[in-house]
């Protein structure tokens, strides 16, 4: 309630917690960046925007963490379990962000709070309860160095409710490893992952171990009658699209044999483009090996995410699906073909608190650099790197968690180990410091721009351009035409338009995997919030949220130098499959890119493009001289 009037899909209020003073503070929401910037991803970026100096350092005090929900978040719009977390990042030292889906944000929300503001760093480790609108800070010292699983046992046990759903850091976390995640919802079926960014170093850092929450409270819409029938009407054309189809008897699993004869599937460190282990790894021998029940996160009715439940000596394997990025992150990337051994490194991962895709990608780095000699048997002491070897692997990711031998080289992210042995750089794949998802942009020449530019590093999903090279048309964007995934002509303008679009997607609260038309998801947004607004112009705010990162960015120095990619995508072509001969042609892509954004030659908006989107009096008015600087280049 704000003067008297009802803020609909919204409680109203943040909690603003510093852990330094030891103090809890409830903070309105601000109605007017609301209005600018929806909520979910796009409100965490002017929040940072407003109270991260960019030359802090990632993991000191003076960096903000911040968790925040969406308008749609926890309400009967399908899949609007999203939240983001969001920091000044220790893999790309700029814009930072993860996604998590599952009952955490919700249950948030539920508890009365939109949104949580973590600064400051306590003396000794401490978990936040939060229960009902009421908020405490814990001890943790007992729990510190838990795994996920332990941890979250632990806190159930001492607060006495089953029922609570917590956010927790691992080893990995503790220990500030640069791609630390943060685990939600970890009990009984595994946790949901906000994996990319090391937002869990940071939380690491504040000595944060958990935020636990519950709620019993509800949200109102503006007109709950209408969004009711508007949600029945468009299920039947959401559940019956191709990809929609293939998530729900499969999981994302299901797209593994499809994309592996795009040439898509990333295979020994992106070096290969066939492998004749590909089968063992498809989305229908692990549900047939593997899957026990399915699952789905709040008000989903997709439901992609599967139980996973074998036996294997005298342990039983519980958790999660292995979702396509895992099963080619720590199974075809490094050459491991048993979905048994992928599901083991991947529980191994959400216990210690590791981004599954960051750990493949590092650790592939690592075993073709000292198969090529670049890393010599002192830098590993006892092990011996090599494809296909499991054990190996598990004993890395411990190494890595704990930061001890080779693993506190790896800790930092690929980008920074590669810089100690210079002649890998060129297959250290990341950008901006992101290591790269499991999408080989020689398949998708659009991919590889979405990476390259992408504002928290390679993000496969801030865009899902791949989707449109294989042929969806989004007409209510003004995408008609039908796009070759093998040209490079007009994917600037493409890749910009579905970066926007899923800033806004991820501001509002609801999933990318919610096959739904622009018109649809903007109309159900109107409907909850009680407002008249257009495509056009929601797609506009996701342009002014995308921009205001980029900004940040560049006040943190990453500038068109960082829009960049690893020399193997830029000018080593496969020999076989289905990306054979192909290379991703990123300067000419970044031309038109720029061109389409209104951004000049170097990368930065121009004052048209500031003025336009309204940012122009937030830069003036920022109390940080990064930013007076940077408008000095515009």
């Amino acid at each position: 309630m704000r003067g008297g009037r009802i803020m609909y899909c919204y409680n109203g209020k943040l909690l603003e917690v510093d852990l330094s003073r030891e103090k809890l503070e409830e903070k309105a929401l601000s109605e007017e960046d609301l209005d600018l910037f929806i909520g979910g991803s796009g409100l965490a970026a002017k929040i940072l925007f407003d109270l991260v100096d960019p030359s802090v350092d990632p993991l000191s005090p003076e960096n903000v963490l911040v968790f925040m929900t969406g308008p749609l978040t926890g309400t009967l719009v399908p899949t609007s379990s999203r939240f983001t977390v969001a920091a000044k990042s220790p893999l790309t030292k700029g814009w930072g962000e993860a996604h998590a889906g599952g009952f955490w944000g919700v249950e948030l929300k539920r508890a009365g709070f939109d949104g949580i503001i973590v600064r400051g760093e306590a003396k000794d480790p401490v978990y936040l309860y939060i229960n009902n609108g009421e908020a405490e800070i814990r001890d943790a010292s007992k729990i510190w160095d838990l795994d996920t699983y332990e941890a979250d046992q632990a806190i159930k046990s001492e607060l006495k409710d089953e029922r609570i759903r917590c956010g927790i850091i691992g080893p990995a976390g503790a220990n500030m490893v640069n791609f630390a995640c943060i685990a939600f919802d970890v009990r009984p079926d595994g946790p949901r992952v906000a994996g990319r960014c090391g937002m869990g170093a940071v939380m690491g850092s504040k000595k944060l171990k958990a935020i636990a929450v519950k709620g019993s409270g509800s949200l109102q819409v503006a007109n709950l009658r209408i969004l009711r029938e508007y949600v029945k009407r468009t299920l039947p054309s959401i559940m019956s699209y191709p990809t929609t189809q293939i998530y729900s008897v499969y999981g994302t699993s299901g797209e593994v044999d499809t994309l592996y004869e795009y040439g898509d599937v990333p295979i020994k460190n992106f070096s290969q483009g066939t492998w004749d282990e590909i089968e063992k790894l498809s989305g229908r021998v692990v549900n047939q090996l593997l899957v026990k029940a399915k699952k789905a996160c709040f008000n989903c009715p997709i439901g992609c995410w599967r139980y996973v439940e074998f036996e294997e000596g005298s342990k039983t394997y519980k958790g999660r699906l292995l979702e396509y990025e895992i099963l080619t992150s720590l199974g075809s990337l490094l050459l491991i073909s048993d979905p048994k051994e992928v599901a083991k490194l991947n529980e191994k991962c959400n216990r210690l608190g590791l981004d599954a895709i960051s750990a493949g990608v590092t650790i592939a780095w690592l075993i073709e650099s000292y198969e090529k000699g670049f890393i010599g048997k002192g830098d590993v002491q006892d092990l011996e790197p090599k494809w296909g070897d499991p054990e190996f692997v598990d004993k890395v990711l411990d190494l890595i968690a704990r930061r001890e031998g080779i693993g506190d080289l790896l800790a930092r992210g690929v980008k920074e180990a590669s810089k100690k042995f210079r002649e890998s750089e060129d297959f250290a794949m990341h950008s901006k410091g992101t290591e790269i998802p499991m999408h080989d942009p020689r398949a998708f020449k659009g991919m590889g721009l979405q990476y390259a530019t992408s504002n928290r590093g390679a993000d496969h999903l801030y865009g899902l351009v791949l989707r449109i090279e294989q042929g969806e048309r989004i007409t209510d964007l003004g995408i008609h035409e039908r796009v070759n995934r093998s040209d490079y002509e007009g994917k600037g303008r493409i890749v910009a338009i579905m970066e926007d679009w899923h800033e806004v997607i991820e501001s509002l609260g609801t999933c990318k995997f919610l096959m739904i038309t622009p018109g649809h998801l903007t109309s159900m947004y109107a409907v909850a919030m009680g407002k008249r607004i257009q495509i056009k112009e929601l797609h506009k705010k996701g342009t002014r949220i995308f921009t205001l990162k980029r900004i940040f960015n560049l006040a943190c120095g990453l500038d068109k130098k960082a829009d960049t990619l690893p020399n193997r995508l830029l000018k080593e072509p496969l020999k076989d499959g289905g990306a054979a001969g192909q290379i991703v042609e990123l300067e000419q892509m970044l031309q038109e890119y720029y061109q389409y954004r209104n951004w000049n030659v170097d990368g930065y908006p121009t004052k048209e493009c500031l003025e336009d989107l309204g940012l122009t009096k937030i830069l003036e008015e920022s109390k940080y001289p990064a930013y007076k600087q940077l408008l000095s280049k515009i």
